[in-house]
């Protein structure tokens, strides 16, 4: 693989690198302008330690990312969903993330000189480095296409500054063969010791193997660039590999004790009491990778906000089913708008989990007399009443109670980068775009499994035919549903190219006219726009924008290209 690089944010990573590795040892001060293996990486341990600063860089509360698309909103709105965003000088991401393959290239590059009677204990250090640069590079892919690669770690005379871009296709083989050689490498979660959870294991790799796979795939077939049936085979065998681990390593968490709640609850688990059951973070096998945090050692301070957060939209509401399996527009239980509490009765629970309900009691962590008292969950003076305070603690008339954390603050939760839900998900989608249909036994081997959790009628074939319903949109739907705020339904938009539909579309929010707001006297002074259908304009459709000739990819910064002629911009930015 020719090596390339970034032209200024990269020279000013490796003067500052270099600059940040210069020591002093018994007053010696000659300048050190590299790491030497005199002074570390001798020891297993050393190369340990220089791996825990990876995990510092997984992705935490992408929430807001889910804004960019069409089934939540953040009060005013994004340049992003707008369509105005524009080329900048500069982009901290794109700087930042070099930076951060910088330190998984030296980690590589110092094991290959290591002393050979270490060899073998650093192997899953190695491995771990490789997962880490691999997720950088899928966060450039899914954002620009091609970058520059860099699989070493270059100095100021490197001749590779100056090269153009590698193509999207070679970024994304990159990606894939280091996940194998990643996955080859790491143990299983079981194998990991105390001391260790939550590092990086076999499953974690597969399992990020099979999203990387899916994504370039899926964008392939639908944007016609590449080897889709490659991707997509690669993709759904790694995600069986990771299914074929269930039971012994992975399972949904799933409680009869919470039953259909077992879905919100999976989201707040913690070190103390947040749910019925008393369940904590370590009662969690659904997790395949999480940033991990802790209330009093590294608090975690990213979270939806239930008051002043974003909002989910009527696009969202439509696509959850009614609790026979059907959609609203078919299923005879949609008790349709005429009551506020109508549109949340006989619906999928993951919706009514999620959601906040019209006048039902609920708690944050905000202040202490918001967080529930377990010993008397029922207690009145605790908690807030959700009375759907359109411009105040919502803008759409919906409000989220997902991730939200409800006890101590601050919340120790983990943020789940990778939950084996996904897996089942991408198993399911990735079989169908293969072979344009799936089979009741894939079925029952993935999606009918999350169902089940939901306590949610199964998806079968024949259930499809009967009720003229699309499989591939209701495998696309029971993703949306069930990943709901976890940040991936942009990426979704794109990679299955219908972003240039569905964001050109109006952000819509309750239906007022004809209904209880309208008519209540508590909503006495609402009086919001609304389309033909009478459902609140949150957002107008001349605000919103989506250029298919431009939007599917971001546009690189400015600085780069005018330091490298050989790098070129996307296209129509």
């Amino acid at each position: 693989m020719k090596s390339v690089n970034t032209y200024n944010s990269l020279i000013l990573i490796i003067i500052m690198s270099l600059a940040g590795f210069s020591c002093e040892k018994d007053l010696d001060l000659e300048p050190k302008t590299s790491l030497s293996t005199d002074v570390f990486f001798q020891t297993e341990n050393d190369f340990k330690l220089w791996a825990n600063q990876f995990y510092a860089d997984l992705p935490a509360f992408t929430f807001p990312r889910d804004d960019w698309s069409d089934i939540t909103f953040q009060p005013g709105g994004n340049v992003i969903s707008q369509g105005q965003h524009q080329p900048a000088p500069s982009n901290a991401s794109w700087g930042n993330t070099y930076w951060n393959i910088r330190k998984y290239n030296t980690l590589l590059e110092e094991a290959g000189e290591a002393p050979a009677d270490i060899a073998g204990d650093i192997a899953v250090y190695v491995a771990e480095a490789k997962f880490f640069r691999a997720l950088a590079y899928f966060s450039f892919l899914r954002t620009y296409g091609g970058v520059p690669l860099v699989d070493r770690v270059l100095d100021l005379s490197s001749e590779e500054l100056f090269a153009p871009r590698n193509t999207r296709n070679e970024v994304a083989d990159f990606i894939l063969t280091d996940l194998d050689d990643a996955a080859a490498g790491l143990p299983l979660q079981s194998q990991l010791a105390v001391e260790d959870q939550g590092r990086i294991t076999r499953g974690a790799a597969l399992a990020l193997k099979a999203r990387v796979a899916l994504f370039e795939g899926t964008w392939s077939k639908y944007h016609n660039t590449g080897d889709a049936n490659g991707y997509l085979t690669q993709a759904r065998d790694a995600a069986d590999a990771v299914i074929a681990l269930e039971g012994s390593e992975y399972e949904l968490f799933d409680k009869p004790d919470l039953g259909e709640e077992s879905y919100l609850y999976l989201f707040t688990l913690d070190n103390t009491q947040q749910n019925p059951g008393n369940y904590t973070k370590v009662d969690n096998r659904e997790s395949i990778l999480e940033n991990r945090f802790d209330s009093d050692l590294r608090p975690s301070t990213s979270f939806p906000n239930p008051i002043l957060g974003s909002n989910p939209t009527k696009a969202y509401m439509d696509l959850v089913l009614c609790s026979d399996g059907l959609p609203i527009d078919r299923s005879p239980l949609f008790m349709g708008y005429d009551s506020v509490h109508h549109e949340y009765q006989d619906r999928d629970p993951r919706m009514t989990t999620s959601l906040m309900i019209p006048f039902q009691r609920y708690h944050a962590f905000n202040q202490g007399v918001w967080q529930i008292d377990w010993s008397d969950p029922d207690r009145t003076d605790r908690g807030f009443i959700y009375e759907i305070e359109i411009g105040l603690r919502t803008q759409t008339g919906y409000n989220i109670q997902k991730l939200v954390p409800t006890g101590d603050n601050p919340p120790g939760r983990n943020w789940p980068v990778i939950r084996y839900a996904e897996v089942l998900l991408v198993f399911a989608e990735a079989s169908y775009e293969l072979d344009g249909s799936i089979s009741d036994a894939d079925l029952d081997k993935s999606i009918n499994k999350l169902r089940t959790r939901a306590r949610m009628p199964a998806l079968a074939n024949a259930f499809v035919a009967a009720n003229g319903l699309d499989m591939l949109t209701e495998i696309r739907r029971e993703r949306t549903v069930e990943l709901f705020a976890e940040g991936f339904r942009y990426d979704d938009l794109r990679r299955w190219k219908t972003a240039e539909i569905e964001l050109a579309k109006p952000i819509l929010g309750i239906r007022y006219s004809g209904t209880q707001y309208e008519t209540d006297s508590r909503w006495a002074d609402l009086s919001p726009p609304v389309d033909a259908d009478g459902f609140f304009i949150v957002q107008d459709v001349s605000v919103r924008q989506f250029d298919a000739t431009k939007h599917y990819l971001f546009p690189l910064p400015l600085n780069e290209i005018a330091q490298n002629d050989a790098l070129r911009q996307n296209d129509g930015w």
